[in-house]
């Protein structure tokens, strides 16, 4: 589209400003004491002026499209960028991903908090402190960083895969990917699979998710931490 003029830019934030709020909202969740709401919203207005400098109507996808995906990228380049998450913290998360994948691999059936916690030898609530972390640390995904060749908007994916998601890629079919992702989330137990659903698919906030469910916020985001670690961990085993 390239160099617009100060009024053009201003329209342009105003029509959008509701989408930047929506997903400044949509990712506040668990936020760092650095971060507040506002911090999300600028930084997504930044992705909003990156993407109508940026916007070549060549590309199969809308300026609405691009747009969207380039004020999420923004407003989740920001909250990881404070990189809150300390190196005991992510040694802990890594010790309960395992106990699940282990205790699943014994039982042959998804593993309770409970059976989780007790192996551990830790307390309910310490568990879900170190689940919380799960929800920072895998906040990418794929329909975040951009579009794939048909012009379709990418899904959960590189939230699963973390750091190596470009190699899946590489290695993997992405029809072949998609489906194995599909059946790992048909899997999840059921409070966690409506998690995933409303959360990536029909794009509820966790405070929205919590009053459907008619659970708190802060459960929601257990959840949502706790299907991340067992996705990742199912993933990890077809890689």
């Amino acid at each position: 589209m390239g160099k617009v003029s100060g009024k053009k830019r201003e329209q342009i934030v105003e029509q959008f400003l509701p989408r930047v709020k929506y997903y400044a909202c949509k990712y506040a969740f668990c936020l760092p004491p650095e971060l507040s709401i506002e911090d999300l919203v600028s930084a997504g207005i930044v992705g909003l002026l990156e993407a109508v400098e940026r916007y070549d109507p060549s590309l199969n996808a809308s300026l609405s499209t691009f747009a969207d995906f380039r004020i999420k990228g923004s407003i989740i380049d920001e909250i990881r960028s404070m990189q809150w998450a300390s190196k005991d913290a992510r040694k802990k998360l890594e010790e309960v991903r395992n106990m699940y994948a282990e205790l699943e691999r014994e039982l042959n059936r998804n593993a309770t908090d409970e059976e989780v916690a007790g192996k551990m030898n830790i307390t309910l609530d310490e568990l879900y402190k170190i689940l919380s972390v799960a929800n920072t640390m895998n906040m990418v995904n794929l329909e975040d960083l951009g579009i794939n060749q048909e012009g379709e908007p990418l899904d959960i994916l590189e939230c699963i895969a973390g750091d190596s998601g470009k190699n899946i890629l590489d290695e993997l079919n992405l029809k072949e990917l998609k489906h194995t992702l599909g059946n790992a989330i048909d899997e999840l137990p059921g409070k966690e699979k409506m998690v995933i659903a409303l959360y990536y698919y029909e794009e509820l906030t966790m405070k929205e998710i919590g009053k459907v469910l008619d659970i708190s916020e802060s459960r929601v985001c257990q959840l949502h931490g706790k299907a991340l670690i067992r996705l990742k961990s199912r993933m990890a085993r077809f890689r």
